[in-house]
Parts: C-alpha cells; structure tokens; sequence
C-alpha cells in the first residue's frame, strides 16, 4: 500500500518508544509514589508553597546527543533525548536504515512550551540595555522550536504538526499521526510531548492554583518533567521493513466541552471500554508532566505488552488519558495484536 492511499481499515502499530523522566536511571515502568515527593532543587520556591517536584537530575545531552553544541532550551533537549531513544528503538535512528521512498513525520505537543529560553531573554531585555540580549535564546523560545530540532536533528520530513496551550497538546498531536497514516498521508512519524520544569512554569501553576499543599495530589497536582515518544506506523510498513511490533494503537478519541465543541466525538471501540487507565499511576510515580504524563502511560503500556506472553492473546486492553476543563479529554487506547 503506498502512502497517500486512504483506508479506514489500515492498522495504525507502535515500532518504537522513548521516554525521560523523574528518576531517569534505567527505571523503564512504573514505580510505587514516593512518599513524600521529592523536591524541586534546581531553583528557590516561593515561600507560600511547598516545594514538591519531580526533576530530571541527570540530562544526558551531551552523552547521547554530541552533535548539540549550541544553547537548546530544557523542553526542547527532553523532548530530542526521547525521540533518539524512540528511534533508536525502532531501528529508524540511521537514515540508511529507513524505507526506501518512505519520510519520517513529527507530531509534538507541549502545554507550556519553552519558558526558560523566554525567560533568559526577556530577563535580559528587562535588566540591561536591549540591543545586548542575545538573540539565540529567543529563536529557541518558540512553541515549535522543539519540533524543528527534532525535525533537523532526525532528518524527519514527512507529515509534521505542533500543538501547544493545553494538557491535550500531546494527545493532540497522537491524533494528527493517528490521522495521517491511517488516512494514508504519511506510513511513519514520530509523536510525542515534553515540558520542563523551570521556575517560569512553577510560577504559572503556583498563580493558577493548580499546586499540590498536601503533596498527595489531592488537592491540585504535583509537578514533573519529562518527554515521552512513539513512532507510530502503519502495520504493513513495520511488517514490510522487518521492524519489532510492541503493540496496536486501536484509537485516540479526543472529546470537547459545552464551552469549546470540537465538532465531533470519536467514538470508543465497545471492545476497550474495559481497558485499564495507567496515567493516574505515572502522575504518582513521576509528577504530572501536564501533557506528557498520558504519552508516557502509553510508553509504560507499550512495553508491558511487548514484555507479556505473547500465547495471550487476551490480554486486558490498556489506555491512557488526560482531562482539561478548558479543551475537553483526550484518550488513546493500546491492545496486542
């Protein structure tokens, strides 16, 4: 089948996945909470909330990713660390290695997009004369500058969108692969999310009140950081290349409020409405990564299905979603092939 060809019945499978998070020393699943949470150590807390965080301590950029020299904002160096890892676990990490006649695409998804490179310099604008701010840390301050590193570093030109403001922009750009290979438009890309935490974005939920007191999660979350990455591709392009199935995505279904109507409801397979949600565990193992923390689930559930037996084919369907009272709920569904 060749890409631009539509068909409702193409299976949309997941060849590869990376993450990065809190804890980022070979824990590939989940974990019990830590209780009490970590806290935040990378810059001073206002005295008025607790310092409940989940960090990334050890960023391997350097390590994994010597080609970056120049300055790249923390969102936009977690998100490139787990599209290698991603890739490089699908064997699609070497251009040589790819499809003939086939491009990479990119999908990605950030709530609050890249505040530190903002805020380094808008400090300096606001501190010294402005003819000395440094223009690097502006052009890496967009809401897509993550998505074109990804894109140049990688070598993805295929099918490529970023969607940003929201808890769902992660699961919104899951939809937009989901979409383009089982319509046809593209056979492979690359979907995920990351954010950062940094003292910018702790002021933004601090002010919204989104900050857990309790540091339970009870009473409003508990922040974390981290990127999570899949490449999605259709089931006959990972059968034709020879490529390693972890599992099926059987749907993302993506659902509006009465105050913002998305114009349709994707409807749920009845087959997965049983499926086991395992987002509300990430958030406890790793912080609430905003919209990460949903695509990290599928990341978990991915591997626990390319880990289980495979003579069981009945395997309970897994899942994972996110909700935000602005734009609506978002839900992806997993289950073997």
């Amino acid at each position: 089948m060749r890409p631009g060809i539509a068909t409702e019945n193409r299976r949309i499978v997941i060849t590869g996945v990376g993450v990065i998070h809190a804890d980022d020393r070979g824990i590939s699943g989940l974990r019990a909470p830590p209780d009490p949470p970590p806290e935040i150590t990378a810059f001073e807390v206002p005295e008025d909330v607790p310092a409940w965080g989940f960090e990334v301590l050890d960023l391997p950029l350097e390590t994994e990713l010597p080609n970056i020299k120049s300055f790249v904002d923390r969102t936009s160096a977690l998100a490139l660390l787990a599209a290698r890892r991603a890739l490089l676990a699908a064997s699609l990490l070497d251009p040589a290695a790819r499809p003939a006649g086939v491009e990479i695409g990119c999908a990605y998804g950030s709530m609050l997009g890249c505040l530190e490179a903002m805020g380094i310099f808008w400090n300096k604008v606001k501190t010294s004369n402005p003819k000395f701010a440094q223009p690097l840390p502006f052009t890496h301050g967009y809401a897509n500058s993550p998505s074109s590193l990804l894109c140049i570093e990688f070598g993805l030109r295929g099918p490529s969108a970023t969607f940003s403001g929201e808890k769902l922009a992660g699961m919104e750009a899951l939809l937009f692969a989901f979409d383009q290979i089982r319509s046809g438009s593209g056979s492979i890309i690359l979907a995920g999310a990351s954010e950062s935490l940094t003292p910018a974005a702790f002021n933004h939920l601090r002010a919204t009140g989104a900050l857990s007191i309790k540091g339970d999660g009870s009473d409003g979350i508990v922040p974390g950081e981290g990127a999570a990455m899949l490449v999605l591709e259709s089931e006959e392009c990972a059968i034709n290349r020879g490529a390693k199935i972890l599992c099926e995505l059987d749907s993302v279904c993506l659902y509006g409020t009465s105050k913002v109507p998305i114009g349709h409801e994707t409807p749920v397979n009845p087959s997965l409405r049983g499926s086991y949600d395992i987002t509300p565990s990430v958030r406890g193992s790793y912080g609430d990564t905003l919209s990460v923390a949903p695509l990290m689930a599928l990341v978990f559930a991915a591997r626990m299905f390319a880990l289980s037996d495979n003579s069981n084919s009945e395997s309970i369907p897994l899942s994972a979603s996110v909700d935000d009272p602005r734009a609506g709920r978002a839900a992806a569904f997993l289950k073997k092939l």
